[in-house]
This record gives C-alpha cells, structure tokens and sequence, in this order.
C-alpha cells in the first residue's frame, strides 16, 4: 500500500494506481486488530506507507521454518497455517490463524530466520510489514512503538499460557501411555 504499491491478481505492484478507499479499508480493519487497535489515525497511516497488501492463493508458501523473514504478516482475509515439519512424521499445523492474526513475531524480535512455516490455508490476503521498516517507524514515534509494543506483549503472553496449557495436557497425555 506505501510508496504506490497495491494488489492486483495476487501480486504488489509499484507505480499503478490502487483501487480507490483501499487504504481506508484496510485502516479500518487493522483497529479492530488487538496488535494495533491503540494506535491512532495517524499512527496507522504510517503503518500502512510501509506496509504492503498482497493476496495469496491457497496452498501458497508464504515463509519457510530457517529462512530469513524480515516481515510481520497481518491476515486481512482468509486463513495461514503455521506449521513445521516433523521428522519421520511430516508437516504438523501448530495453529490456524485468521483475519486480525498475525505472524512473523518471533523474528521481528530476535532477527532469527522464521521459526516455522506459514502456508496459506485459503486464499488470502496479507499485510506484511517490513520489520526494518517497522523498528524505524517506532524509533521517530515514541508513542506509537509504547502502545504498539505493549499490545505486542499482551498477545505474545496469551500464546505462551495458551503454550503452557497444550504442553502440559501433551504432558498429561503422554503418561497414559
């Protein structure tokens, strides 16, 4: 969406116009994302210039567990699933993310190659945010990053108790056998 980029038939485009109040729609959606529903107007226009909207059909490959990431996704539309391979078993889903989900955390913290893969589970339509990008953003508004980062957090902690749980039911389980 920033620097006149948009969407067109699954792929980011430069210097072509994008459909009219696109922005606007996608500013709308992302308040009602807890990881930026603090942020204010502004904020999110900011977001959004460096932030670039592209649709991905169903099966697409989106990040791959041990390579360079770079990027936070948001989910527009559709659903992602994070996964990683399991050795003598196959691909094993860790979770079915949907609008307002988000993916690319761990890397945007720890600059670490993606720790799982992401594969779109439908087609899709994702906001990614280059991490670079971002940091800068947060770095020339104080603000923003506060409200940003300390949403941030709050997800990250809901996923470890959620983590936590499935660990110790996996725990609970396994001492049935």
């Amino acid at each position: 969406l920033g620097r006149g980029r948009g969407v067109s038939g699954g792929r980011a485009f430069a210097g072509r116009a994008r459909p009219p109040g696109i922005k606007l729609m996608i500013q709308e959606f992302l308040k009602t994302v807890p990881l930026f529903r603090e942020l204010d107007d502004d904020d999110l226009a900011q977001v959004l210039m460096v932030g670039l909207l592209r649709r991905h059909p169903e099966g697409a490959v989106l990040t791959t567990e041990g390579a360079p990431g770079g990027q936070l996704h948001v989910i527009h539309q559709g659903r992602v699933r994070i996964s990683k391979v399991v050795p003598g078993v196959g691909e094993e889903a860790l979770a079915i993310l949907g609008p307002g989900d988000f993916f690319g955390e761990i890397e945007f913290f720890d600059g670490a190659p993606a720790s799982a893969h992401a594969i779109a589970h439908s087609d899709c339509e994702i906001l990614s945010v280059p991490h670079g990008e971002m940091h800068a953003l947060m770095e020339s508004r104080p603000g923003l990053a506060a409200k940003f980062l300390w949403a941030f957090g709050w997800t990250l902690a809901a996923r470890l108790r959620e983590t936590n749980q499935r660990l110790a039911s996996l725990i609970a389980l396994s001492r049935t056998f």
